[in-house]
């Protein structure tokens, strides 16, 4: 079976290997198209100036083809609908991948809408957003959930005082550090902050490192536990994905994380609360315990969050939508 997938974001190379800056495209499309490793899997790159005389002679011979997120732009949205017309005319299966919900945005929805309703099958990353599309089109959706993407760590429980905390993840999330860092206030530990540079991290008085994947797989190598704040009555970051908590669990690392839908089902492997600094003095007095926690995790991430597992439900979903299930 040969699948594309189609990213509307650039795609950057290192060590001779597609990579992206956003974490969408390297856990929604790089990741699992290089773990099927029985079918054809290709991933490209869109522009919204592509040539349209040429467009469909880059998708010839595939069986199915799926697109990534959205990114905006009126020329972006009209080239994603006449792909998806060529292609439901060469008799090509098309997905159309959501991991956030944009469907009420103001500059977004109608898109994110259109698009829902014009494929032939709809992924969603948690079922929470499946939930929200169901309310937007009747084409059927299927849950796959992201990939873990580095390597597997050594478990390691905090030993000595103040703790090194790490946050990291899009400048979009940095509004969430206004629930976190009040109720870190006075306790011991030393925060870092990890995003791109230009969105505010750098001026909020903790020490700040610029985000880049390598430099997340430092961090989290150094760092004593993770915290990921959020704020669960915002319907848009209810539906968000795991990877973050399942990411740092796969590092070796305790997570402290406010409970989000996604966080909830994995509080066994760590702390999950409306109190971080709550959770915090938990794992100041049970060092043990979160250590074995963070074990039971590893565990149950290489079950159903590894490349493999989840490239086989990408891979049940794309067989759903050709028809070949």
């Amino acid at each position: 079976m040969r699948i594309v997938w189609v990213s509307f974001a650039p795609l950057d190379k290192h060590a001779g290997k597609l990579t992206s800056s956003m974490a969408s495209v390297r856990y929604r499309m790089l990741v699992p198209a290089a773990a099927m490793a029985d079918c054809d899997c290709k991933v490209m790159h869109l522009t919204a100036g592509a040539n349209r005389r040429t467009l469909m002679e880059r998708f010839r011979g595939a069986d199915a083809v799926v697109l990534g997120k959205l990114l905006g732009g009126e020329r972006e949205a009209a080239l994603a609908f006449e792909l998806v017309a060529g292609l439901k005319e060469a008799k090509v299966a098309v997905l159309a991948d959501y991991s956030d919900d944009h469907f009420s945005s103001a500059a977004r929805g109608e898109a994110y809408r259109a698009l829902a309703n014009a494929v032939d099958r709809v992924v969603a990353s948690t079922p929470g957003l499946a939930e929200v599309i169901a309310q937007h089109s009747p084409v059927p959706v299927s849950v796959v959930t992201d990939p873990v993407e580095g390597a597997r760590g050594e478990p390691r429980a905090p030993e000595a005082t103040p703790l090194r905390l790490l946050w990291f993840g899009h400048p979009s999330n940095l509004d969430t550090l206004q629930y976190a860092l009040p109720q870190l206030h006075g306790l011991p530990v030393s925060v870092t902050l990890m995003t791109a540079p230009g969105a505010g991290a750098e001026q909020l008085g903790v020490r700040f490192r610029p985000w880049s994947t390598q430099a997340a797989f430092d961090e989290l190598r150094q760092c004593d536990a993770v915290f990921i704040p959020s704020n669960p009555y915002d319907p848009r970051k209810a539906v968000k994905s795991p990877n973050r908590f399942t990411e740092s669990v796969w590092a070796g690392r305790f997570v402290l994380a406010h409970p989000l839908p996604a966080y909830q089902e994995l509080a066994d492997f760590g702390w999950v609360g409306e109190d971080l600094g709550e959770g915090l003095r938990w794992l100041a007095g049970h060092r043990d315990e979160a250590l074995e926690r963070v074990r039971r995790g590893q565990a149950a991430i290489a079950g159903r969050f590894s490349p493999s597992a989840v490239a086989g439900a990408w891979k049940e979903a794309i067989l759903l939508a050709t028809g070949r299930a």
